[in-house]
């Protein structure tokens, strides 16, 4: 797909690709050897596209990645399966205030944008134009210079300062209960998201994620919230609705990682697929989303509620149990029992399935 087309400047790129006919010559001299010498000429400009040092995006009207190539892999972290279809600016971080229109129309360049990924985090510079109907640009690594990282360190801790700061009094100022559920379920996912390997970066994603998950439910009307009874159908309709109006409301906080966003969006999803609001299921629901969804669900049922009593941690742990591999992720789960519960001694259980 990117050999068809006219990339904005990059003198590297097309430099090789305009010789690349000319290796196979010779060849193209004899007719029946033509097939063969378009071949060649495919694969030679593939192998360059992939050995160049930038990483290439093609992005549609909306900006969503329709195809990557280049250093794309080996840059961001993230394969080209992983990146189609998702937005291109989930992972940069940049002043909008000065590029408003960055990646959406015209050509330009981003001297110095923070790429984040999963699995990633660079300064790189950014290179777009408009062909046609599309967007086709590069990303570029930046050498960072040692002021610059300590600089891009300090305003990352002073951010994540913040930001907990705002978390602690968002949920002081719901109720005294909504406070202390969301310091137990922080401990909690950040706890089984360091036993399940996650790095340092994904862990504070998690801990944001935990914190926020239910922010959407400030548009739930009190007496549905708090409700001594069971709901009806049309107060369960919008209970319904808070994981989409918490993403709502997170989308006037741009620098979050896209894991909290999907910790928010996905955190009533069920394994066996039968949860909302889009019904995913098993691995197709986020990792971040799959923690979020054990550990809300053990908070609750060991908490007093206006419509409940607490549930003693053993029978919270034997529900998590029986749930395992219908509403949770059975490996999750049993580390969560096993690892941060220190309930070991009921891992035969999971091991015969019960």
């Amino acid at each position: 797909m990117f050999e068809d087309l006219d990339f904005p400047p990059y003198p590297s790129l097309r430099k090789p690709l305009a010789h690349a006919p000319a290796l196979c010559a010779e060849d193209a001299a004899l007719p029946q050897g033509r097939h063969e010498v378009r071949a060649t000429e495919a694969n030679l400009m593939q192998v360059m596209l992939e050995a160049q040092p930038q990483a290439l995006f093609l992005l549609d009207a909306a900006g969503l990645i329709l195809e990557v190539g280049g250093a794309w892999e080996t840059l961001t972290g993230l394969k080209a399966e992983e990146a189609r279809g998702r937005p291109l600016l989930e992972w940069l971080r940049y002043d909008r205030a000065h590029y408003p229109a960055a990646l959406r129309r015209g050509q330009g360049v981003l001297e110095e944008a923070e790429l984040l990924t999963r699995r990633a985090q660079h300064v790189v510079r950014v290179i777009w134009a408009e062909r046609g109907p599309m967007i086709a640009g590069s990303l570029e690594p930046l050498k960072v210079s040692a002021q610059r990282t300590f600089d891009l360190s300090e305003r990352l801790n002073h951010t994540e300062r913040a930001l907990d700061e705002a978390i602690h009094l968002l949920g002081v100022s719901q109720d005294a209960w909504q406070a202390e559920h969301i310091r137990r379920i922080v401990d909690f996912a950040q706890r089984l998201a360091g036993a399940a390997g996650l790095e340092p970066q994904d862990i504070r994603a998690v801990r944001w994620g935990a914190a926020l998950h239910d922010i959407g439910k400030a548009r739930v009307p009190q007496e549905i919230l708090h409700k001594p009874g069971p709901l009806n159908a049309l107060e369960y309709e919008v209970i319904l609705q808070h994981p989409l109006w918490g993403v709502q409301v997170l989308a006037e906080l741009p620098f979050l990682p896209a894991q909290t966003v999907d910790a928010v969006r996905h955190h009533h999803e069920r394994w066996d697929g039968h949860g909302y609001p889009l019904g995913l299921r098993e691995g197709a629901i986020p990792l971040v989303a799959r923690i979020m969804a054990i550990v809300d669900v053990f908070d609750a049922l060991t908490s007093v509620r206006p419509y409940k009593p607490a549930w003693p941690y053993q029978d919270a742990v034997e529900h998590l149990i029986r749930e395992s591999g219908r509403q949770f992720d059975p490996e999750l789960t049993q580390l969560f029992v096993c690892e941060v519960l220190g309930f070991s001694h009921l891992l035969p259980r999971f091991e015969a399935g019960q």
